[in-house]
């Protein structure tokens, strides 16, 4: 169906109204026309009759025939509307009259005049006699039949009703149109609130549902990360436990064979570092937390930070954190300073690098790949810089273990994966904002130390003590 502008849903209503009234005004001045019409009309008739009348009686007035003018007059009586007529001599005096005032003629009227005195209509006109004036006819008349203009006003009277009722009809039904698209553009937005409702929800839903699906994805890597680095470091501890006994039981003399012990050993070492990657990726690695400020952290590895990243690379600082957090400082400085070079590597020109810390506490679940917020208090760590960034499917695979989008001998594609392992351990949270061309962002949330609120107390007695 066709939607109706908003601007036009109005007009045929108000067109309506505005026909119905005009149309009333018309009948009113239409039947005021025709009343006025009617009386001018029945006020040219009564003239007429009065010329007819000195006409007849002028035979009856040169003779003095009282009797001939009497019946004149008397015929006059066939008209209800007319009141009085009399008929006078030259010199005034009546010869006939309709009734029985015998007063005299008004003199004050000319020849042809006529008035309207007390609602009547009057008229004098001269009675002629070969051009020779030898009396005048008198004669008064109702204005109108009162039936004839009662039945016209009647009709007037019940043109204007029929009239308003039209009208309160019409603004009746106007009234309901407007409710009826009031109601109908209330129901609209319900519809488009419900509709925009529905489609958050179904993002919501999707967006758990890949969360959901990550995380199961990241727990099965876990596992089989764990397990095999957990076999492999036992048999990397018997390898090496069986080189360092070959290397003190040979003989000065076996020199040229210590060099291959050494670098069987420096293998075992980086096989064993790796195995301890995967064992934090796995969240099986012991850690040994304390409660720190992490501000005083980063501020105590500045210098390392810029020793590694260059001088090419701007570090910016900002620290608005007043929590502490409960963390192994040393697999945190190594997150920290590995998100550094990841931040270094992706701005090969240079560039600006953003260190910042501050407090949030999380009042709802928010949804961040691989995991789901908890609400609570956390100390916001972020990394940021201004390089290449990431696609979306890079974005969504850089958690993995072993997936690197650099060179082959570059990268072993656990740093990420690493530093999400060991978040995760310690009960907090890592998210990765990038888009191609804009950066990258690593955020870490660490939860709040409970214990915080009990050291500020006993710090507070021990100032005071």
């Amino acid at each position: 169906m066709t939607a109706v502008p908003k601007r036009f849903s109005g007009w045929s209503p108000r067109f309506a109204l505005a026909g119905a009234g005009v149309l009333l005004l018309m009948g009113i001045a239409v039947a005021l026309y025709d009343d006025r019409f009617a009386a001018e009309q029945h006020r040219r008739e009564i003239g007429v009759e009065a010329a007819i009348l000195a006409r007849s009686v002028a035979a009856a007035v040169q003779f003095d025939d009282h009797s001939a003018a009497e019946e004149y007059l008397n015929a006059l009586r066939a008209n209800p509307e007319i009141l009085s007529a009399t008929a006078y001599d030259a010199r005034g005096a009546a010869i006939g009259t309709l009734s029985q005032d015998r007063a005299g003629m008004p003199m004050s009227f000319a020849r042809g005049s006529h008035a309207n005195q007390s609602g009547l209509i009057s008229f004098v006109v001269p009675i002629t006699q070969r051009d020779s004036r030898i009396g005048t006819v008198y004669l008064s008349a109702s204005p109108e039949n009162p039936d004839t203009r009662i039945a016209r006003l009647a009709g007037v009277v019940l043109l204007a009703a029929m009239a308003a009722l039209v009208l309160v009809v019409l603004a009746q039904d106007r009234a309901a149109l407007a409710g009826a698209n009031l109601e109908l553009e209330k129901r609209a937005a319900d519809l488009v609130l419900a509709n925009q409702r529905l489609k958050s929800e179904m993002r919501v839903r999707r967006n758990a549902e890949e969360a959901l699906h990550q995380s199961q994805k990241m727990e099965a890597i876990g596992q089989l990360s764990g397990g095999i680095a957990h076999d492999l470091n036992n048999y990397l501890a018997v390898i090496r436990g069986s080189l360092s006994l070959v290397k003190r039981r040979s003989s000065k003399t076996e020199a040229e064979v210590q060099p291959y012990i050494a670098s069987a050993l420096e293998g075992v070492d980086r096989a064993a570092g790796l195995t301890r990657r995967l064992l934090a990726f796995a969240r099986r690695q012991p850690l040994e937390p304390q409660t720190i400020a992490p501000e005083k952290l980063i501020q105590g590895m500045f210098d390392l930070i810029r020793r590694t990243i260059g001088e090419r690379v701007v570090v910016e600082t900002r620290f608005e954190s007043q929590w502490l957090i409960n963390c192994d400082p040393n697999q945190l400085e190594t997150v920290i300073l590995n998100l550094a070079i990841n931040a270094r590597d992706a701005m090969p020109d240079g560039g600006k690098l953003g260190i910042a810390t501050r407090d949030r506490s999380l009042q709802c679940h928010a949804g961040a790949a691989p995991y789901q917020f908890i609400p609570g208090d956390y100390v916001e760590i972020s990394v940021r810089d201004n390089g290449t960034g990431m696609s979306e499917d890079v974005r969504k695979r850089a958690l993995e273990p072993f997936f690197t989008t650099k060179p082959q001998g570059q990268g072993t594609g656990l740093g990420l994966s690493t530093a999400f392992g060991y978040i995760r351990q310690s009960g907090g949270y890592l998210s990765i904002e990038s888009s191609p061309g804009n950066g990258t962002a690593i955020v870490i949330l660490m939860p709040r130390c409970l214990a915080q609120n009990q050291m500020t107390t006993d710090s507070k007695t021990r100032d005071a003590a």
